[in-house]
């Protein structure tokens, strides 16, 4: 029996190295693709911690918080969460309705070959699965872009405020993203890491360089 989880790990990491290698950009650009990865891994457990625990879902092959469930699913959600804001930022050219939209070929993927895996086994209806995958999505191309990400969740709240069902749904996926990307925003300081020789260096100061960052 294949595992979905070794299927997406497989394919995504030869995909990203072909397009990777394939950029003309210099070494030290594509080093700082290390940081949606590591916030990948740690929102990846947050998100697990919540659903396996509130019983929305659960592994059927590497139970929460295993060896096993370190091994392969953690390094998933890192190259899940790499794999949103490289398709965030060249596929859907940085709009936030265009990135939006990949969140139905990713989800059509994911829970497509997971009928027959069944890696992961849900106990909640499939819509509200197919509704959780766009605060899914936000959350990790939030990440890179966080405020743009809430500023225009917010528009979207005043432009349906008379429709309770949908104000609803983006209130709850505002705050759902806000509280999953504060501990991410954590892993940030891996890229001022990486980056402080290079700010040393640069005529960039160091108060513009963090408002570039948390701008995002």
């Amino acid at each position: 029996m294949l595992y979905a989880r070794w299927i997406t790990l497989t394919v995504f990491l030869v995909w990203l190295g072909f397009v990777l290698l394939k950029e003309k950009t210099p070494i030290r650009e594509k080093i700082k693709y290390i940081i949606p990865f590591v916030e990948g891994m740690v929102g990846g457990l947050i998100i697990d911690s919540i659903g396996v625990n509130a019983g929305f879902y659960h592994f059927s092959r590497q139970p929460l918080y295993s060896m096993s469930y370190f091994v392969i699913v953690i390094p998933c959600w890192g190259v899940f969460g790499l794999m949103v804001n490289y398709m965030w930022k060249y596929i859907g050219k940085e709009k936030f309705l265009r990135g939006t939209a990949l969140t139905i070929p990713l989800f059509m993927f994911y829970e497509g070959y997971n009928l027959f895996t069944n890696s992961w086994i849900y106990t909640t209806p499939i819509h509200f699965v197919a509704l959780g995958w766009f605060p899914l999505i936000w959350t990790f191309a939030g990440c890179n872009r966080r405020r743009k990400v809430v500023f225009k969740m917010e528009a979207w709240m005043r432009d349906y405020r008379e429709n309770r069902l949908v104000y609803g749904f983006l209130y709850a996926s505002k705050i759902f993203i806000i509280v999953v990307m504060f501990p991410l925003m954590l892993a940030s300081l891996l890229r001022l890491i990486t980056d402080f020789k290079y700010i040393r260096k640069s005529e960039i100061g160091f108060t513009q360089y963090a408002k570039e960052l948390l701008m995002g």
